[in-house]
């Protein structure tokens, strides 16, 4: 059998076009912006500063499923705060940020619909610093310069008031103490000494002269 070389280029032409469709399809970009948010508009202004640690971003598909997971520490893109998904197909997508640092300003999770021409999609997403609401109490130097965690102010009147109480009853046994020691102990002391031999007449007898 005789191939020709038109049918052999003819395959080829559609082999290179079909490639070319399969790839413009798969040219999807798909990316989140994340900032901080300082007065909680729900967008980016003017002086708030990208995030650039502590996020993730998923991506799922029109189904659901998770098909890719981005963490903005390990990003290329991170000093931009971008976190990016490219090769994508053309479909419906939706992103998930996830943080333990900081939290969303407004929507955590957004749908957007992917072309394949190539564009990117950017989406912004605004977030805030999670701050503790029981943060750890101040320590404060105490006797012998202890640390001492005191986290209200009534413990600090209960510890002010039980030294109080001990300094109180430090003096009053001191004071008890040197009461008896003057009552008793002195008292005590001048039963045992030892009375004074009393005193004797001498006699001589008289020497003649």
């Amino acid at each position: 059998m005789r191939v020709r070389p038109l049918a052999i280029l003819c395959a080829a032409a559609l082999a290179v076009l079909a490639f070319s469709v399969v790839s413009a399809q798969s040219n999807g970009q798909l990316w989140v912006r994340l900032y901080q948010d300082l007065n909680a508009n729900g967008q980016r202004d003017a002086g708030e500063p990208l995030l650039t640690r502590g996020a993730a971003v998923s991506l799922r598909n029109a189904s659901g499923a998770v098909i890719a997971t981005g963490l903005l520490d390990d990003s290329p893109n991170s000093a931009q705060g971008l976190i990016g998904f490219q090769g994508l197909q053309p479909g419906t997508y939706t992103t998930l940020v996830t943080s333990a640092d900081f939290a969303p300003s407004g929507e955590a999770s957004f749908t957007r619909e992917v072309t394949g021409d190539g564009i990117p999609i950017v989406i912004e997403f605004g977030a805030q610093p999670i701050v503790d609401p029981m943060p750890a109490p101040a320590a404060v130097r105490g006797l012998f310069g202890l640390p001492i965690y005191l986290g209200e102010r009534t413990q600090v009147a209960r510890v002010a008031l039980g030294l109080l109480g001990a300094c109180i009853v430090a003096a009053f046994m001191t004071l008890l103490g040197t009461l008896t020691y003057w009552l008793v102990a002195r008292r005590a002391r001048r039963n045992l000494r030892p009375a004074p031999a009393p005193a004797t007449e001498a006699r001589f007898p008289a020497v003649p002269v």
